[in-house]
């Protein structure tokens, strides 16, 4: 299998890769392209704005069908690097709990991380979107990730937003059965739902537990 090298010769400029693999990288290192491997075969180039390791979220699983929402913690959790790879506490904990919301987190403390509810309003014409926007677009030029619910093929199910394309499109990973999801239409699939919520977190002093 051939990959492409692609060489960043700016700190901070942009990188060429693949929607489902690509690795941020922000340097003057040559870095490796792998394939697409989701099925649209679509690519972007993302601006490096948060320390996002996809190999942290491919080793990560979802362990019940209906535990994205504890799961999309735990990712945003081992990207900061507050939990070891092996943490799956919170899904234990919810297992297939199907009356949860991202509510059962909001104000919530885990190791170090407290968790935000926002954008709890109604889904209709009145949903201001562009404030919904704006907010996500700050959080991740600020480093942190954002916890998103989105209606992929009329399924809800929760994402991590962890950058933008050069478009100014928000790019999300998430976990299924089958593995790594990534969607690259985050602005549209929330447009057609005419809005939803996502979660935030500030950080307080903790000291990470090593794995």
């Amino acid at each position: 299998m051939k990959f492409l090298s692609i060489l960043i010769i700016t700190a901070g400029v942009f990188f060429f890769g693949a929607c489902s693999p690509s690795t941020a990288v922000i340097d003057e290192t040559p870095i490796e392209v792998q394939p697409d491997r989701t099925t649209s075969g679509s690519k972007v180039v993302r601006r490096g704005l948060t320390h996002f390791n996809r190999q942290i979220i491919d080793t990560h699983k979802r362990l019940y069908g209906m535990s994205c929402i504890p799961s999309s913690a735990e990712m945003v959790l081992k990207l900061l690097g507050r939990v070891p790879v092996s943490y799956y506490d919170l899904q234990t904990q919810w297992k297939n709990k199907s009356d949860g919301s991202f509510k059962d987190f909001d104000g919530k403390t885990v190791a170090g991380v407290t968790f935000h509810q926002q954008f709890v309003l109604a889904r209709d014409e009145n949903y201001p979107l562009a404030k919904l926007f704006e907010t996500i677009h700050s959080e991740l030029v600020a480093g942190r990730f954002v916890i998103v619910g989105l209606a992929v093929s009329e399924d809800w199910h929760e994402w991590v937003i962890y950058d933008e394309d050069l478009a100014g499109e928000f790019l999300a990973v998430s976990k299924g059965a089958g593995g790594t999801t990534d969607e690259c239409h985050v602005k549209r699939l929330i447009t057609q739902t005419k809005g939803t919520d996502i979660g935030t977190y500030q950080l307080q002093v903790y000291e990470p537990t090593k794995d």
